[in-house]
């Protein structure tokens, strides 16, 4: 393995489960050529909340089952014209849309078009391309912390209307971290702000069952460590951030483990300070100081006793960044975490990605477990909007909530009886979680309602919708059996990611990220071998080859919707880092888990071995919207591009040119 790829897998190893440009976050958007600025048509306040993952046809379903009496109304009033499905992004999945509603732009110019991007490597040695977090890059420094910055090209609408004068506060709206510096207002990052270790969200398992083997391999998102006891206790080193100046070393504190106190439980000692653990009750936050120097780096984690008995293991969520002093910004200004903080009367997650699917995935949690820890997290989310909505020096209100899309994520399997992963017994103990989310939306969207005033405006928004994910497609195999790529020796797979054993003297195109293909050409790959001119028939030969592409094993079903060449759909000013070609799956069908990050596995068409089975990820945005409604009528066909000329409209600020949608009130459309 190459020391790219070792940096990659250290930088952010749990992207799977599912870096600058110039103007990331930086300055207001260019007004110069803008359209003429409109009069503002509202004198109240605009609430916007988010619900990451809504899907419009379980949300008709349930409203239309009574089994949400505040969300059902608004489908209905006024001739169904304050509901409508929202279009989302090509690909329509997570931090594609959210950059579009946060820049007014598309992805081919704000330039994030999957979770994982494409680095081409010009250096003689190692593969010519490598994956990486397309999201945010965290650049080393001689010391203190990394810098981050936003990959996302384009500025947010809300700092551009608090420079203008409008106060706003936005709440963990994804993929806005860094924070943005505003001239009037507040905000606090939302997912796509790392863990203290600088990766989206790393679990810990400890454990007594831990053998060195297993630690070598651990799960896509988490870290294994073996534990030995002797007359019962034992010790271990919880890592944390990397070294300032020598990255990839890790600091890491020494946690002791004792066994029996309280009964049947544990005790960790960490420094001087002393922390019991009973078993299946998660701890308060603990905090932990990682030193370097004369620099102190602190984080906040909770530790959760699995076992203490023949077997000893623990759990440790990812370790947030401590939001009163915070090793890098989180919040804007950088006191506000602190302030969220004592306003909750008690530490919070920080970090991103708040759920931990990762150990859910992995199996080390429960069910029972994830549902208790989504629970908490929420309930955190839900105080900060309460406190938010009480006060009075804001015009504009952004608050996002991730958990309706994660756990659809994790238990679509249990709703669907025929997925590889269905367990009826949990079917039967938690096959309404996905509905209790929903009734959880529909309760916070009536106590958003009881506090508007008669002239506010509510927007509610979801990014995209949902599929089941039952089976996997091998891009890179089926390229390879189409003659298209070609591994070393002549080998039919490679059990090795990051195409490493990819011949690319005879390969023509290759697979990375979650729907996304690449041709192998000349003067723009190192090792390119397609000419320009001979790019457009192989697309189209590819493009017509997956279309055409049944299952056989599964009752011969079409397993791709459609394929998008990329240089029809990405256009504009960072179309150069778009793929050449955007595949859209059917219902039941992802790109594999190997897939990703550029395996070559061994067969065609694989069972999806995960609880993570439902996805999005790489569906058609024709049939994947999101949803959108309000208290005031809506335009007919909204997409989610349009939500950032919604709020400059709003508030009579003028439109940036580079702008592409329009407003989604239907009195304020051109």
């Amino acid at each position: 393995m190459t020391r790219h790829t070792r940096l990659w897998r250290i930088a952010f190893p749990c992207l799977v489960l599912f870096a600058g440009c110039g103007s990331c976050g930086q300055g207001r958007a260019p007004v110069a050529d803008a359209a003429p600025a409109t009069p503002a048509a509202h004198t109240g306040r605009l609430v916007i909340l988010g619900f990451d993952g809504v899907d419009p046809r379980w949300l008709r379903r349930w409203a239309d089952e009574g089994k949400l009496p505040h969300l059902a109304p608004m489908l209905t009033e006024a001739g169904g014209t304050h509901f409508r499905p929202l279009r989302s992004t090509n690909p329509p999945q997570s931090p594609v849309a959210w950059a579009s509603f946060s820049t007014g732009m598309n992805p081919g110019d704000h330039g994030i078009f999957d979770f994982i991007g494409r680095r081409l490597i010009s250096a003689p040695q190692g593969p010519p391309v490598l994956p990486f977090p397309a999201t945010t890059s965290f650049e080393p420094q001689p010391s203190g912390p990394p810098v981050a910055t936003n990959l996302r090209t384009g500025v947010p609408f809300w700092k551009t209307l608090s420079d203008g004068g409008v106060h706003v506060e936005v709440i963990n709206v994804p993929y806005s971290f860094p924070p943005d510096p505003m001239r009037n207002g507040v905000m606090l990052s939302g997912l796509g702000v790392p863990d203290v270790r600088e990766t989206n969200s790393t679990f810990v398992y400890v454990g007594t069952d831990i053998t060195p083997e297993h630690a070598a391999h651990p799960p896509g998102g988490g870290v294994l460590l073996p534990l030995r006891m002797e007359a019962g206790r034992g010790q271990f080193q919880l890592e944390g951030p990397t070294r300032p100046g020598h990255a990839p070393d890790r600091l890491s504190v020494s946690v002791d483990v004792r066994v029996g106190q309280p009964e049947g439980g544990l005790t960790l000692k960490i420094g001087q300070d002393e922390h019991p653990l009973t078993p299946g009750q998660m701890s308060d936050f603990v905090d932990l100081v990682f030193r370097e120097g004369t620099t102190e780096i602190h984080g906040i984690a909770q530790f959760l006793c699995l076992e203490a008995g023949a077997q000893v293991r623990v759990f440790v969520t990812p370790i947030s960044f401590d939001p009163r002093r915070p090793y890098s910004p989180i919040s804007y200004p950088n006191d506000y975490a602190a302030r969220v903080a004592q306003e909750l009367g008690h530490m919070y997650k920080t970090v991103g990605w708040d759920h931990d699917t990762s150990a859910l995935n992995g199996e080390v949690i429960d069910e029972g477990e994830f549902l208790r820890e989504m629970n908490a997290v929420e309930a955190d989310r839900r105080a900060m909007l309460d406190a938010a909505l009480g006060q009075d020096d804001w015009r504009m209100l952004a608050w996002v909530s991730t958990s309706t899309d994660r756990v659809s994520h994790m238990f679509y399997r249990l709703i669907d009886p025929e997925h590889p992963r269905y367990d009826a017994a949990l079917a039967a103990q938690y096959g309404d979680a996905i509905l209790n989310e929903y009734q959880r939306m529909d309760a916070t969207v009536a106590h958003v309602l009881d506090q508007l005033r008669p002239d506010d405006t509510l927007l509610i928004v979801s990014d995209h919708g949902f599929h089941d994910y039952r089976w996997g497609l091998h891009v890179n195999q089926w390229l390879r059996q189409q003659g298209l790529l070609t591994l070393r020796g002549g080998a039919e797979s490679s059990p090795r990611e990051f195409l490493l054993d990819v011949d690319w003297s005879q390969t023509k195109a290759y697979a990375l990220g979650t729907g996304q293909i690449y041709i192998n050409q000349r003067g723009r790959e190192r090792d390119g071998i397609v000419s320009a001119e001979d790019a457009p028939t192989l697309l189209q030969q590819i493009r017509t080859g997956l279309e055409a592409l049944t299952d056989e094993s599964h009752g011969g079903r079409s397993i791709v919707h459609h394929v998008y060449v990329g240089s029809e759909v990405f256009q504009g000013g960072r179309s150069g880092d778009a793929p050449d070609l955007q595949v859209a799956f059917e219902e039941y069908y992802r790109t594999s888990w190997e897939t990703i990050l550029g395996g070559v596995p061994a067969g065609l068409v694989a069972d999806n071995p995960r609880k993570w089975s439902g996805d999005h990820a790489a569906s058609d945005v024709r049939d994947t919207p999101g949803i959108l409604l309000s208290n005031r009528a809506l335009v007919a066909e909204p997409g989610i591009v349009d939500l950032a000329p919604t709020a400059m409209r709003f508030f009579g600020e003028p439109v940036p040119a580079n702008y592409v949608g329009q407003s989604v009130l239907a009195q304020e459309s051109p």
